[in-house]
């Protein structure tokens, strides 16, 4: 689960909706992300994030 092991309520995806995008690229993240993440339970929702960022990092270190 790596990064986002600790997010386990809604009102860290809250938290994390309040960053602007440059903050949230840097976490290898975006506000898509986040939406599709909104619905899904915490440990599912963690997965989620988690996946996306390291599908970004690999693209981006090809």
């Amino acid at each position: 689960m790596g990064l986002f092991s600790f997010f386990n309520a809604k009102s860290s995806l809250s938290k994390l909706s309040a960053l602007d995008n440059c903050r949230l690229s840097d976490l290898g993240l975006n506000r898509y992300d986040l939406f599709d993440a909104r619905n899904l339970n915490a440990k599912s929702a963690s997965c989620l994030l988690s996946e996306r960022r390291s599908e970004r990092a690999h693209f981006w270190l090809k």
